[in-house]
């Protein structure tokens, strides 16, 4: 993984920040200097916890296996590995595995992040943006597939008016277990070639067990999605088409009658339990109906996945900050047994591959 920047200095980042307002700003760009360790010089570390660790980088906390370097490098040394990859967390916060900070999100909803973007390869290419809070802690961050491809053939022109988008955004407010999840919307026009807000096809998913906050990092033309399963996603840096992993995608629906449309085609085909919500123009947490999907554990095939539908206001708060009703997986486990017959999925391989 090899990332190129503009800036010959770390200290001179910061010089380059425009620090913008709310979700629509215009977003600063961050590039990686030209110093940060090659691939070599920070291996992939593949941890295995069974409870994870407040932050599985942290000093205290070493790879137990690093990838082979290439013939033409020397392979590094464990300690270079550690130093490397401390280097890089400090460039990439949002690429650091950690267990969240707590079960409980704020009671109120701020409208106060910061949105950067982080600019990948050579040529640069825009890979995700990020949002930071006020105190600089990363609380999510996001990605759009804007069109020229097999999920999305129409292409995004704003000149044009034209919004074709599927986006990808992944939140967890105050870094709390709470209300981890991932929204997902897909914009197509209608009849009259119109882009209407009331039209935008939302999707809320929530993953399950919540063991870690959702991470990011690229390698090699892909941008790597770890979710709070540990399970990864393997998106393509420049189109984020889905490319392997745990989320399975199906193109999206062009259909010009809303009527017709189906949500976005994102299907978990992981080890856990997803919670998902659907809602046209609306959010779909609000006065909807929310699938619960549970995998059956040593089963295999299309059939081995247990059901059940809920209110959604038996899930998620109605009034004020819509968050989830369930700050733990205990909480949420107890609620599923005895409304749905079955739980929280917990057995499975807890090795997980952290790029850093």
């Amino acid at each position: 993984m090899i990332f190129r920047g503009t800036l010959r200095r770390p200290a001179l980042l910061a010089l380059l920040v425009l620090l913008t307002q709310g979700c629509w700003s215009k977003p600063a760009v961050v590039s990686f200097p030209a110093n940060v360790p090659k691939a070599a010089e920070h291996s992939l570390a593949l941890e295995t916890a069974t409870e994870p660790a407040n932050d599985l980088g942290a000093e205290e906390t070493a790879p137990a296996e690093t990838a082979t370097a290439s013939s033409e490098t020397p392979a590094a040394t464990l300690p270079q590995a550690i130093e490397g990859g401390r280097r890089l967390e400090a460039m990439l916060p949002e690429s650091r595995l950690a267990a969240p900070d707590k079960d409980l999100a704020g009671a109120a909803t701020k409208y106060d992040t910061r949105v950067y973007s982080r600019t990948v390869g050579a040529p640069l290419v825009l890979a995700w943006q990020y949002r930071q809070d006020p105190e600089g802690v990363i609380v999510g961050f996001d990605f759009s597939n804007r069109g020229g491809n097999r999920i999305l053939p129409e292409r995004y022109n704003i000149d044009k008016n034209l919004f074709f988008t599927r986006d990808f955004q992944f939140r967890f407010d105050d870094r709390a277990r709470q209300d981890i999840h991932l929204s997902v919307t897909d914009w197509a026009a209608s009849q009259d070639r119109q882009f209407r807000l009331s039209e935008l096809m939302n999707s809320v998913l929530h993953f399950f067990p919540r063991r870690y906050v959702p991470a990011i990092a690229a390698a090699g033309g892909r941008s790597i999605v770890t979710l709070p399963t540990g399970e990864r996603v393997e998106f393509d840096a420049e189109t984020h088409e889905v490319l392997s992993g745990v989320l399975a995608e199906a193109p999206v629906d062009l259909n010009p009658d809303r009527t017709k449309r189906r949500f976005a085609g994102i299907d978990y085909v992981g080890k856990g339990l997803v919670v998902r919500a659907d809602a046209r123009g609306t959010d779909p947490r609000l006065g909807t109906t929310a699938t619960i999907v549970a995998s059956e554990p040593g089963c295999a095939g299309g059939g081995c996945k247990k059901l059940c539908r809920v209110a959604s206001k038996e899930l998620w708060e109605q009034k004020g900050a819509v968050r989830f009703k369930f700050p733990t997986d205990e909480e949420f486990d107890r609620y599923l047994h005895s409304r749905c017959g079955f739980g929280i999925p917990q057995g499975g391989d807890n090795a997980v591959a952290a790029l850093y």
